[in-house]
């Protein structure tokens, strides 16, 4: 149990900040199983959908500071890379 008054305030802080993380941590994960299921049953248009979504996520949570930039530009690379493939 904490004895300062800001370690009480770091614990509230750490408890939000927690739970915003792991929002963006699920809507993620859920658009990057939606946009792999769209390329494995070649739907060309729904998988471009979910592709510039799901960037435009991974730049959202980078600029945050929740992902590391090399991280999310990895990612970013393999997304772009397989809807270029996709034609």
């Amino acid at each position: 149990m904490p004895n300062l008054k800001s370690a009480f305030k770091a614990i509230r802080q750490d408890k939000k900040k927690r739970a915003r993380n792991q929002k963006v941590e699920t809507e993620l994960k859920s658009l990057t199983k939606k946009f792999t299921m769209a390329l494995a049953a070649k739907k060309a248009d729904e998988a471009k959908k979910l592709g510039i979504a799901l960037v435009s996520k991974l730049d959202r949570a980078r600029s945050k500071g929740m992902i590391h930039r090399n991280t999310v530009s990895r990612k970013r690379a393999r997304i772009l890379s397989k809807l270029a493939k996709l034609g």
